[in-house]
């Protein structure tokens, strides 16, 4: 199939797509095939440059327009200043990703209010900002997408991420909210449920035995492997999309057929002391 069947199919060429965290593994996968599908992504990133510069060189190689945008997603104003921005440069954001999010490894007893607030703004008010800023152009010109990525744990539950489990669940919720206010308007809104997929993300020094527990959690998935950014991404321009024009306040799981209500085996965290 050629670029421009591509774009036609999908339906989104020349639309803007606004992506958070999009320097890097899944929010740079979806970025770039916005991209092949003929969108102009604008890339959201918060301190490495470099990274960001590299994902829009990989978008101009794809023959399509972009932007970036550096942003502390606990700055509400500064991400109205960007919509602003953007409506001024190219006409408003036709489709939102909002994929950037924060997961810590903290006991419930360990949390500080710094920390939890960190979390809360990142993972949920950026989101729900994000979305009251975007949704004016959308409704006015009939047409758009918001596509919240969620989070397994919202439906497992998960020992030492209580403030991430809340703000994935609250995410699901605001999904569920904003798609009846907007249904009439042309304007789908959609949550994306990324199982265990393999980024670059799930650092040692941040999560210790994160190895032995990946390959622990591979074997117990009914495909035996770990999802790829690209799986998700693939998802992500469905949603994105003309082909889901019906579809709007749903979650959408790609997790390789893991049940969302399955939760971890309890003896995981039996040692855990308060």
């Amino acid at each position: 199939m050629g670029a421009e069947q591509t774009h036609e199919r999908f339906g989104i060429g020349g639309r803007v797509a606004l992506v958070t965290g999009a320097s890097r593994n899944i929010g740079r996968a979806i970025a770039l095939t916005l991209a092949e599908a003929g969108a102009t992504p604008i890339v959201l990133y918060h301190q490495d440059e470099a990274a960001a510069d590299e994902v829009c060189e990989a978008i101009a190689e794809r023959g399509a327009k972009s932007a970036k945008f550096q942003a502390d997603l606990c700055d509400v104003p500064r991400l109205q200043e960007i919509v602003g921005q953007i409506e001024a440069d190219f006409g408003g954001v036709d489709i939102l990703v909002n994929n950037a999010a924060l997961r810590p490894n903290s006991k419930i007893s360990d949390i500080t209010i710094t920390e939890c607030d960190e979390v809360f703004a990142i993972n949920l008010r950026a989101p729900f900002f994000l979305a009251q800023a975007v949704l004016p152009h959308m409704v006015r010109g009939g047409w758009g997408r918001i596509v919240n990525i969620g989070g397994s744990d919202a439906y497992q539950g998960k020992a030492r991420r209580a403030h991430g489990v809340a703000t994935k669940s609250g995410i699901a919720g605001l999904t569920r909210a904003l798609a009846l206010e907007t249904a009439r308007f042309g304007v789908t809104v959609n949550t994306l449920v990324p199982g265990v997929i393999d980024t670059e993300r799930p650092r040692p020094e941040w999560y210790p035995g994160i190895e032995t527990g990946f390959a622990q959690r591979k074997e117990r998935l009914p495909m035996a492997r770990l999802g790829t950014p690209q799986e998700v991404a693939n998802a992500c321009l469905f949603l994105a999309s003309e082909m889901a024009t019906f579809t709007t306040g749903q979650e959408l799981f790609v997790s390789g057929g893991t049940c969302p209500l399955v939760r971890q085996p309890l003896e995981e965290y039996e040692a855990d002391e308060f």
